[in-house]
């Protein structure tokens, strides 16, 4: 923030100072505009910031229950980031580990013993029963039957033998079964790639946005050096007053452009370590 309300005074200076030429007759209404438009710029960068930051800060507040207020940015509390994205078969080893694998594995083991018990439902079965039972006397049954047409102490024994060859119904649950398991193995497959492809996709975005970020860094250097050139030149004599706004407006933007790729490849490295299970032990390293 306190580069960009740099660019922001030094475009506002700049802006009156070719507003005066302009009134004087030095400068033409063409170089007023772009001075204006220099100058807007400038403040248009200042207030996305200030917005992006003010959505950070309450949403940080909602998930800490803190006064939004309260929250500021404290940058050595940030951990280095671990480099990853040259780590060899990164994908095949997050692909091994993901949580969403292990569920789909699990998951087609569970369908597997489904499987298993619904075909098992066909086999032969046979159900064993016993009863005792002591009959009262308090019914008077005696008197009623014949002696010896019951005992008063009596017992049950049954069994029950099954064969489910005919069970076209459970036939069809296994069969649902069994394809519901290879739906289940391929969903497994299926998963390892998509969490392999993501992870390689990620750590390629990584390694670009990397060689963006050398990119935009060496981009700026070089603007810093053109300024300090124009300011030789104008202590010389031989600079003008566009000349300097020009190349203090092309460094602006070249630092603004340095801030993305910087933003951008941070985005892209966090996204990486959530991938590969590797965040929280990162932000553990901050505290």
């Amino acid at each position: 923030m306190s580069h960009l309300r740099e660019q922001q005074d030094d475009a506002s200076r700049m802006e009156q100072v070719v507003g005066q030429r302009v009134e004087q007759g030095v400068d033409s209404q063409q170089l007023g505009k772009q001075a204006r438009l220099i100058s807007a710029r400038a403040r248009l960068h200042m207030a996305q910031a200030e917005g992006a930051i003010d959505v950070l800060r309450e949403r940080l507040s909602q998930l800490t229950g803190m006064p939004a207020a309260s929250i500021a940015t404290d940058g050595e509390s940030v951990a280095t980031l671990p480099e990853m994205q040259r780590e060899p078969d990164l994908a095949a080893k997050v692909a091994q580990s993901s949580p969403a694998v292990l569920y789909a594995q699990q998951h087609a083991i569970a369908q597997s013993f489904r499987a298993r018990a619904e075909h098992r439902s066909l086999w032969p079965s046979a159900d064993f029963a016993s009863q005792y039972a002591v009959l009262a006397k308090f019914n008077n049954w005696l008197q009623f039957f014949p002696p010896h047409a019951f005992e008063r102490n009596n017992a049950t024994i049954g069994v029950v033998i099954r064969f489910p060859f005919l069970n076209y119904s459970q036939r069809a649950h296994a069969q649902a079964a069994d394809a519901d398991a290879i739906r289940a193995r391929k969903e497994v497959e299926s998963t390892k790639n998509q969490v392999s492809q993501e992870t390689l996709r990620l750590q390629r975005s990584v390694e670009q946005l990397t060689a963006a970020q050398e990119v935009s860094q060496l981009e700026y250097e070089i603007a810093q050096a053109d300024v300090q050139s124009v300011d030789v030149k104008i202590n010389e004599g031989s600079g003008s007053v566009h000349d300097a706004a020009n190349a203090r407006t092309e460094m602006f933007e070249k630092y603004n452009a340095l801030q993305d790729a910087n933003f951008e490849l941070l985005r892209a490295q966090i996204a990486l370590l959530r991938a590969t299970g590797k965040l929280e032990s990162w932000v553990q390293q901050g505290k």
